[in-house]
């Protein structure tokens, strides 16, 4: 009886050796928060890119795409299903934690822009080669400043800055690509309407049908009104 309960006792003594070994399992938010704050998931700049299509998902959706649409400042709505780079989470530095913060685009409901400032910017060139004043050419162009706030499907928002973060939408059967920066300008002699940029995204597939209905409207209105022919009624790409 005394050899088994030794055993016994050696058996449990190796189990909790090997348990103490084992890391922690993370913690859960009692929030329920869906944002994670972690340095490893933005990646360094300069690593090598990471293709956002899995084999044989180029020119489609990928599995985790959500539907949704996206919005220009020209009024277009682009319906399709959304999704980033593979592996990467929408990256926006929270203004008011001074975080970055990580959130799954299936966590989103809703990425809209605000802006910061925007303006008519001169163009200067040096008056001579290496001298130090500069003389206003007489031309000018458009540039604007953004920041983003996040709406999340458990009704926290984030207002922060957005570096350069693709978005992909897949439509009939092709990928468009729209990246989300916090600077924009414009070629010379161009204007702040003329310099286009992403409105809005709106995710779900309520809003996916919206802007489906929509735009087959405003097509059928445009085809009464439009002669069709090889220049007339083809969207611009």
């Amino acid at each position: 009886m005394k050899g088994w309960v030794g055993l016994a006792a050696g058996l449990l003594l190796i189990a909790g050796l090997v348990w103490a070994g084992e890391p922690d399992p993370p913690a859960i938010s009692p929030t329920g928060d869906i944002t994670f704050v972690d340095e490893g998931q933005g990646g360094e700049v300069g690593e090598k890119p990471v293709n956002p299509f899995a084999a044989g998902e180029e020119g489609g959706a990928r599995k985790d795409a959500v539907p949704g649409y996206v919005e220009l400042s020209s009024g277009a709505k682009v319906p399709g299903r959304i999704f980033t780079t593979r592996a990467k989470r929408v990256k926006i530095f929270n203004l008011q934690k001074e975080v970055y913060e990580y959130v799954p685009v299936s966590a989103v409901r809703k990425i809209e822009t605000v802006i910061e400032w925007e303006r008519m910017e001169k163009e200067w060139r040096f008056k001579e080669a290496g001298g130090p004043e500069k003389v206003y050419t007489g031309r000018s162009y458009p540039a604007r400043k953004f920041a983003y706030r996040l709406t999340l499907l458990n009704g926290h928002t984030i207002t922060g800055h957005i570096l350069g973060q693709p978005l992909y939408l897949a439509r009939e059967g092709k990928t468009d690509r729209f990246v989300l920066h916090d600077r924009q300008k414009g070629p010379l002699d161009t204007t702040l309407e003329d310099l286009v940029y992403v409105r809005s995204v709106v995710l779900g597939r309520e809003a996916y049908e919206e802007a489906g209905q929509a735009n087959a409207e405003r097509g059928t209105r445009n085809a009464l009104r439009e002669p069709q022919g090889p220049e007339h009624g083809r969207r611009a790409e």
